[in-house]
């Protein structure tokens, strides 16, 4: 037996690919199909392609009037800095902060590197090292705003010089011109006006950032290297607005982020902004945003006011956008973990959980809304879920005036500390009335011939529900968006079935 229908143009409209990303640039309508005109807490699925929300954070470390944080990946500790700049070393364990170790030499935010049998700190001041056990401060010549490691050299900058340490000794910066191992010092942009923000990796050479939109290539080692101009119109916020990603240099400045890159001809690099779509969420922005890369997400975040981060996926190119409850001072990604800095202490990204700071988070999107030259009649609306955790949670999926709210998969909805809101909230108290529409798939117990010795599949594995409304709604444009709370999932799907009349 054939399905049949009334009308004989209706068909099914799928959403599930949303690997565009954010699109702020144009209409809602005037978006693709795969991008978003707005998200918030959520993100694309690598392994799956769908649409999911981020994961929420677990309290790793409590601590008042934090100011900075960096991981030693020699020692396997964390350094905390506090307000007053005192430096404190803790394990990853999440115990009490030590004793203090010093404080820094200068009151900018420490750039840091890995050398020897610690880590290499340049906040403004003399530079400093940590060797494991203590805090000890260098005799530089100059004041140290950044610092990078090259063949065995230290390198640092001030305002004007990239200084270079003797070969294999962060204490030696004395000059010999007799002495090629000596330490040694080069300028970039001779009298041109500015001043240095800083430098980092890009393939085999230094990329050299001014304020003064100039950046620069340092390429060989003394006494054959050369300095080369890369660009006159690279703008860059602040020392810290700028990564390393493999073979490209990402550089935040006003409501461009220019991603410098080497070309296939030898020696050549070129820049390019790639966040044209979201110039308007770039100008939001402080103007001297921390840019950090996440390698665990593939990520690049940018850091905003409010706990607001704008996220960059490296893998698809695309934006998304997070909304932490508290202020984010810094993130730090430790092999496939994901430390999150903020004032009151350090948490940890845990997927098993949408809470933040103790409180939930909520998310939310917008995709493309359809328009029709006639009208629109919906008559069916399918939308498939993952969800992640059995706890309460509350959202919704609307296209038109149709919403189909998200089944729970709790075997009783609570009402005692139920932090959902009530208003607008679809999610029925009894299971009788969450279940009518939802259709429930899982793995079969009964008759299933898998052997129990030796297998590794979980009895309760993640379910996937799907909830179904029919209906007669009919309009000239169709929106499709959601939003909710307090729990994660992942979006299959939403299937609408349409017929233009």
């Amino acid at each position: 037996m054939l399905l049949s229908s009334k009308h004989q143009n209706q068909q099914p409209v799928v959403r599930r690919d949303f690997s565009g990303g954010l699109n702020t640039t144009s209409t809602v309508e005037g978006i693709a199909e795969n991008q978003l005109a707005d998200v918030c807490n959520m993100e694309v699925d690598h392994s799956t392609g769908c649409l999911k929300t981020v994961a929420g954070t677990t309290a790793l470390l409590t601590a008042e009037n934090v100011f900075a944080a960096a991981y030693d990946g020699i020692n396997h500790v964390l350094l905390v800095v506090l307000e007053d700049r005192t430096v404190h070393a803790t394990a990853l364990d999440g115990a009490a902060l030590g004793d203090s170790l010093g404080k820094l030499t200068g009151e900018l935010y420490p750039v840091c590197a890995a050398w020897e049998d610690g880590l290499l700190l340049a906040s403004g001041g003399k530079l400093q090292y940590y060797n494991g056990k203590t805090l000890v401060t260098l005799d530089t010549p100059t004041n140290a705003k950044s610092v990078y490691i090259r063949a065995g050299r230290v390198l640092i900058t001030d305002d004007a010089n990239v200084r270079y340490s003797g070969v294999g000794d962060a204490a030696n910066w004395k000059e010999d011109t007799n002495d090629a191992s000596s330490s040694k010092w080069i300028e970039a942009g001779y009298k041109d006006g500015g001043k240095f923000v800083g430098m980092c990796n890009l393939s085999s050479d230094i990329l050299l950032i001014k304020d003064n939109r100039r950046v620069y290539r340092l390429s060989g080692e003394f006494p054959d290297w050369q300095i080369a101009e890369v660009s006159r119109n690279i703008e860059c916020g602040g020392r810290l607005s700028f990564c390393s990603i493999a073979d490209n240099v990402l550089i935040f400045g006003g409501t461009e982020l220019q991603a410098v890159q080497t070309t296939q001809d030898y020696g050549d690099m070129k820049s390019q902004n790639v966040a044209t779509l979201v110039a308007r969420e770039l100008a939001k922005l402080p103007k001297d945003a921390l840019v950090r890369y996440v390698p665990a997400l593939s990520q690049v975040w940018l850091f905003g006011t409010g706990g607001t981060v704008l996220v960059f996926d490296t893998t698809l190119n695309a934006w998304f956008k997070r909304q932490f409850n508290t202020d984010i001072l810094d993130v730090l990604s430790i092999g496939e973990n994901v430390l999150v800095v903020r004032k009151g202490g350090i948490a940890k990204l845990d997927e098993s959980t949408f809470y933040d700071a103790g409180r939930p988070l909520s998310w939310r999107f917008v995709a493309q809304r359809l328009v029709s030259q006639h009208d629109y009649l919906l008559k069916r609306v399918q939308v498939s879920i993952v969800p992640y955790e059995t706890t309460l949670y509350y959202g919704q999926v609307s296209v038109g005036a149709v919403i189909v709210g998200l089944p729970i998969p709790a075997r009783l909805t609570k009402i005692w500390h139920n932090r959902s809101p009530i208003f607008k909230n679809r999610a029925k108290v009894m299971l009788a009335g969450r279940l009518k529409g939802v259709y429930v798939k899982g793995d079969v117990v009964y008759d299933n011939p898998a052997l129990i010795y030796g297998n590794t599949q979980k009895l309760f594995s993640r379910h996937t529900f799907i909830r179904e409304r029919r209906n007669v709604f009919r309009s000239k444009a169709l929106d499709v968006k959601g939003t909710g709370g307090m729990g994660g999932f992942s979006l299959n799907s939403i299937v609408m079935d349409i017929a233009e009349v």
